[in-house]
């Protein structure tokens, strides 16, 4: 019996592929032995690498540092790394029956869509809400 493999399928882009990865390990390898077994291709590579290097390593230095940065972005902590403080106020004054009961989003002014009881969701946002309604009774008939 064969091994089936499901999660494999193999297209005509799949051989490509493959067909494309022989290709280029072979071109590569030969390329590795000549550059072993030429030594006017040493000194060539040699003088190439010795001027080019400076400027390489600091285009991957700033890449890294770009990319770096954009990851500490998106998770939120460059506030906190950079020492920004963001203030937080709470005041509680006054009785919370004045609230209003929220209908629509606050952001995109649409009807929401009720969750459960007492969650609501935006329809085009997704963001959620808590509603200041109160609980329905449930009444079996």
């Amino acid at each position: 019996m064969g091994i089936k493999l499901p999660s494999i399928l193999l297209s005509k882009y799949t051989l490509l592929v493959a067909a494309q990865l022989v290709v280029n390990v072979t071109l590569a390898a030969w390329l590795y032995d000549e550059y072993l077994h030429n030594p006017f291709m040493q000194a060539y590579l040699s003088n190439a690498w010795s001027s080019v290097w400076p400027v390489i390593a600091v285009v991957i230095g700033i890449g890294v540092g770009a990319t770096g940065v954009f990851v500490v972005y998106k998770r939120g902590r460059l506030a906190g790394i950079l020492g920004e403080s963001r203030p937080v106020s709470i005041s509680l004054t006054g009785a919370l029956d004045n609230l209003e009961t929220i209908n629509e989003c606050p952001f995109c002014n649409l009807p929401l869509k009720t969750i459960s009881e007492g969650r609501l969701q935006c329809r085009n946002c997704r963001r959620y809400f808590k509603s200041s309604m109160p609980k329905a009774e449930v009444v079996s008939a």
